[in-house]
């Protein structure tokens, strides 16, 4: 793995790649992983959205850092309990329950860390609490559910239970507009981050939903992005964002200052496709 780094900034060292590509129903590998969560056991969470072709691969499956096969869950394609379309995001509360986004259903889905559902939430529209196309989901220390809205061009603020708190935004580019939001992340202090997908820029607010700054222009240089989707930010306020256009991962500072970049091989050398992000781990 290749990596970019500037002078005494954030260190990463690479440990492995877990994963083979597995499009089958079930079983051990990933098809088109979409979102990952870890458990406070080192257990694994990787959503497999798999090619629209073969919905019926759709599921969560189970896994750890020496890629056993642990199980999986939620399989299957349709709007029943437990049932997933197009299943995008998930966020892990402090009771290790798991909320998946369900694109096509316009709705939040939960279930137990040992794959039991337990419910849904959300109906389709634009009203306030109703949802069109959710996407990035992210929990904070407080128990709020903050939910990209993608097609409304809002972030959404829930109770874990689906009861609506707040929303902000409208569709444009100016501070605090979005276009085609998707991931989100929040830090420890409960600022809320956007990948705003068209506008090539991640944004900044606080938990209540203040604009605070936003990050990242147009292009291919440091610090610049074509489509981010995904990002996290750690316990030091380093922000990983998942440049997709630019098939990279950049690392920034809490603002917005860039510090590394991440590139992993598309292929590894015996020729099998690297579907599965490397693990990094700080040094």
């Amino acid at each position: 793995m290749s990596t970019s780094m500037s002078p005494s900034k954030i260190g990463l060292e690479y440990v492995k790649t877990i994963g083979i590509v597995n499009n089958g129903l079930n079983g051990r590998g990933f098809a088109n992983p979409y979102s990952i969560l870890v458990g406070k056991d080192g257990r694994i969470f990787v959503l497999n959205r798999c090619d629209p072709n073969r919905a019926a691969a759709i599921r969560i499956g189970i896994c750890n850092i020496d890629d056993e096969y642990l199980g999986e869950f939620g399989k299957g394609s349709g709007s029943g309990d437990g049932q997933f379309v197009w299943a995008v995001c998930m966020a892990m509360d402090r009771s290790e329950r798991i909320y998946i986004t369900d694109e096509y259903n316009h709705r939040v889905t939960i279930y137990d860390s040992s794959g039991q559902y337990i419910s849904h939430w959300g109906t389709y529209g634009a009203a306030e609490g109703q949802i069109n196309g959710p996407a990035g989901i992210a929990i904070d220390s407080h128990d709020n559910l903050f939910l990209v809205d993608q097609h409304n061009s809002r972030i959404q603020k829930f109770s874990l239970d689906g009861e609506f708190i707040d929303a902000w935004g409208s569709f444009g580019s100016g501070p605090g507009e979005f276009n085609l939001p998707w991931g989100l992340a929040t830090d420890k202090g409960g600022n809320v981050y956007v990948a705003d997908w068209r506008n090539d820029r991640i944004q900044k607010f606080s938990n209540h939903g203040q604009f605070v700054a936003q990050f990242g222009s147009s292009g291919s240089g440091e610090g610049e992005f074509q489509r981010p989707t995904g990002l996290v930010v750690d316990a030091d306020g380093y922000i990983y964002v998942a440049d997709w256009g630019n098939e990279r991962v950049q690392v920034l500072d809490s603002e917005g200052r860039f510090q590394i970049v991440l590139r992993g091989k598309r292929r590894s050398p015996s020729g099998e496709r690297n579907i599965s992000p490397p693990i990094l781990k700080r040094k």
